[in-house]
């Protein structure tokens, strides 16, 4: 979380700015990665729906870049189409032996963000 103490107000708001760019670009990503799997697969969204017992609203929002998921969610996308968690995130010109950093960045916060909410959750049964 950005210290408003330690960077000044333009700043923050200028990388607040950033960080909703990159948030919608993953979206995106994530997206039409999980589309262009599901067509792989030869699923509708209604039947990728009704294998993962979630709801076709939401599996449509996701791909229309309306809604986001949980790491969780997204795990559960890889287990289902057996793909790494990354894939998902990978654009399509990207070449995947030379690694790319910001398919890198985007999978480790999203690892941070895992580990963060175990985390919580954990603290919370302790008390």
């Amino acid at each position: 979380m950005l210290k408003s103490q330690s960077i000044g107000v333009i700043k923050i708001y200028a990388i607040g700015v950033v960080i909703i760019m990159k948030e919608m670009e993953v979206r995106r990503i994530f997206a039409e990665n999980l589309k262009k799997l599901r067509k792989q697969k030869g699923l509708s969204q209604l039947k990728l729906s009704n294998e993962m017992q979630m709801a076709f609203t939401f599996i449509n929002d996701i791909e229309n870049c309306k809604k986001w998921v949980s790491p969780e969610t997204i795990a559960r996308f890889a287990t289902f189409f057996d793909v790494p968690v990354s894939s998902f995130f990978i654009t399509e010109g990207e070449n995947t032996n030379n690694g790319n950093l910001n398919t890198d960045f985007i999978v480790k916060t999203i690892s941070d963000e895992v580990a963060k909410t175990i985390s919580e959750v954990g603290e919370r049964f302790k008390a």
